[in-house]
């Protein structure tokens, strides 16, 4: 039997070359939009062949991983809840510093994504295959959102006077960065600004009017 030949150098080589076709795809499709974004495209920003970005993944494959590379800094659909950042915000013991951090971590992201995100949104309203795409991301970001106020829940940080899917649902709508975009680009708030009013947001929402705002 033939041993596979496995090399260190090479699966090195060829995992950099993903991510630079995938940070070109990106500064791409935020530059022109999903429609307007050729292979030809992607592979003179990135500096290979198009054979190449054809080989490492079809267009909307491209674009769901350049949003999850912006989303994480990785080429990895991992749960954000497993990652260093998130899992350390969650181990802080103070409720309401936890939920500032949370607020603050959604906003970084927020900050970098939003425009792959209208991107997506486009590409999803234009495109069948994308849509599918769009609507298994929701599902992933419901499912996050459900199991991050599991979390909560366990430790007796959510309020019980309201259904969990009605919390889940109304989270999901604070922390999309379709507020970022309307608040901060087309209504002219600095990110602070925002900033604050996500964290206050969140804070009311979960924990309702008895949390203790200078925590």
């Amino acid at each position: 039997m033939t041993r596979a030949y496995h090399s260190p150098t090479r699966e090195a080589q060829t995992s950099a070359t993903r991510r630079r076709v995938i940070s070109a795809a990106q500064a791409c499709f935020e530059e022109r939009g999903y429609v307007g974004t050729t292979m030809r495209a992607i592979a003179q920003r990135a500096q290979v062949s198009v054979e190449t970005v054809h080989q490492t993944a079809a267009k909307r494959d491209l674009l769901l991983a350049a949003f999850t590379l912006a989303v994480t800094g990785e080429d990895s659909q991992a749960r954000l809840l497993d990652r260093p950042e998130p899992k350390a915000i969650f181990d802080d013991p103070d409720p309401v510093r936890r939920l500032r951090g949370i607020a603050a971590y959604v906003v970084r992201i927020n900050t970098r994504v939003t425009p792959l995100w209208r991107v997506f949104e486009q590409a999803a309203a234009a495109d069948a295959h994308v849509a599918t795409e769009y609507a298994d991301l929701i599902r992933r970001m419901h499912a996050e959102i459900r199991d991050a106020l599991a979390v909560l829940a366990e430790r007796g940080d959510l309020r019980t006077d309201r259904p969990a899917d009605e919390l889940a649902d109304l989270l999901w709508l604070l922390v999309l960065p379709d507020q970022y975009f309307r608040l901060c680009e087309q209504s002219g708030w600095s990110v602070e600004r925002y900033a604050t009013w996500l964290a206050e947001s969140m804070l009311h929402l979960l924990m309702g009017s008895d949390h203790h705002a200078g925590s």
